[in-house]
């Protein structure tokens, strides 16, 4: 199988500069075993709300349906974050009710991109690269941008402030009522206005 990779830029915080990364359109068989045999050393933390995630088992379950894709982001030959994405989901605001966009359905990003309180990040960005992606995956389906997603609660910092999406609150519908967030149109452009200011 053919893949395509275009590059984005990660911040490596110990050297304080961007780096090249490789954003995959899927998830190959390198992006598991690193999961695996990488990542998975890294989930003993019982805070971390990632730990009962299997990639594997997701992509092998996920795979199966036409409307899902995959994304897969490296660096220095590690893989540093992994997305599913569903395209057959609609949109809940008022303004954009109904209307198709790309659903976030999992992102992580790898244990040593997450820092703690003594230990900082390995690489920043990657989460901002993966949610990238999934607006452009929104514009190129002609959905105009939008993508929604539900986040666990240690990332709903993440979404409502860094990607300034906007948060519908509790969903009641989901286990641990997750927050819904959603992005419009010009929040997705404004998001990628922004990204491109920062790497340059």
């Amino acid at each position: 199988m053919t893949y395509c990779a275009s590059t984005v830029y990660l911040w490596d915080t110990s050297r304080k500069e961007l780096v090249e990364a490789l954003l995959f359109d899927d998830i190959q068989q390198k992006h598991l075993e690193d999961y695996l045999y990488q990542w998975k050393a890294g989930h003993s933390d019982p805070m971390d709300e990632h730990s009962h995630w299997n990639w594997a088992d997701k992509y092998i379950r996920l795979s199966s349906y036409l409307f899902f894709d995959f994304f897969s982001i490296e660096c220095e030959e590690q893989t540093q974050a992994l997305m599913a994405v569903n395209l057959a989901k609609r949109c809940r605001q008022i303004e954009q009710r109904n209307q198709h966009m790309i659903y976030v359905e999992y992102l992580e990003v790898a244990p040593w991109n997450r820092g703690t309180e003594n230990v900082p990040p390995r690489f920043k960005l990657a989460g901002t690269a993966m949610i990238a992606a999934a607006i452009q995956k929104s514009f190129d389906e002609g959905f105009q941008g939008r993508i929604g997603l539900h986040s666990l609660p240690q990332s709903n910092t993440f979404y409502q402030e860094q990607c300034r999406m906007t948060d519908m609150g509790p969903d009641t519908d989901t286990p641990g009522n997750l927050h819904y967030f959603e992005m419009t149109t010009h929040q997705a452009q404004q998001f990628l206005w922004k990204e491109k200011t920062d790497e340059t």
